[in-house]
């Protein structure tokens, strides 16, 4: 089912090199074709464009962060807005369980299919509407890659921070540095969150600085390395 849902679209294979583990990501081959096949239904429900189908040098920053950053091993891992699935792979091959979340089913398609092609066998995967959460559980690490661009999820997303981010755990947000990103950010520490930032640099498909979002709850603040240049 999953394959036949992939094999409806142009693809294309990427290997990646994160810190040094190979994953292979099966991706939209056209992205802008894909973009002007929308039907503008779809597009009028919720203005749904299909920003799962591309790989995000924002996701790509993220598994690098990961891999250097987080202590995976056991940990709980929720990732919101999953899209192909990078960022969900990484973690569950550095032994977290992951639950990988999208809003779009053909999202969630896509990266059970990646998941599977590099052997996370154990993924575990579910639709979700940020709105309307249905987990059952608190998470060590919330994982989110370039999600922060519309307002109207900045209450949604900070609500899912407030609920399902355990006590002692981390969120961690990926974006490139969007103004309108700001007052997402001014939110998470209205509800007493703490949030650092870095730049974090990335040479993938061209030179990119990706603003990295360490969100954690009042009373535990871990100092950023020294390593990558720290964002007012």
């Amino acid at each position: 089912m999953v394959e036949e849902h992939v094999q409806r679209y142009t693809t294309l294979e990427t290997v990646l090199d994160v810190q040094g583990l190979q994953v292979c990501v099966t991706r939209i081959a056209d992205f802008e074709e894909l973009l002007e096949s929308l039907d503008p239904i779809t597009f009028a429900e919720d203005e749904r464009l299909p920003y799962w189908a591309e790989l995000w040098p924002a996701a790509v920053a993220m598994a690098h962060y990961m891999t250097e950053r987080l202590p995976l091993i056991g940990r709980r891992v929720l990732e919101l807005g999953c899209g192909l699935g990078l960022v969900g792979i990484v973690a569950a091959l550095q032994g977290a369980r992951v639950l990988s979340t999208d809003y779009e089913a053909a999202a969630l398609a896509f990266a059970r299919y990646n998941a599977r092609r590099n052997g996370c066998q154990q993924a575990r995967f579910q639709l979700m509407d940020w709105r309307y959460p249905t987990l059952r559980r608190r998470y060590d690490y919330i994982l989110a890659s370039d999600v922060i661009y519309e307002a109207r999820n900045f209450g949604p997303l900070v609500a899912l921070l407030r609920r399902y981010l355990a006590r002692g755990g981390t969120a961690v947000f990926s974006e490139p540095g969007r103004v309108n990103a700001v007052p997402f950010f001014a939110l998470v520490r209205q509800h007493g969150f703490l949030c650092e930032t870095e730049a974090w640099p990335l040479e993938w498909e061209g030179s990119h600085q990706i603003a990295m979002h360490t969100i954690r709850h009042q009373g535990r603040s871990v100092p950023l390395s020294s390593t990558h240049t720290l964002l007012s």
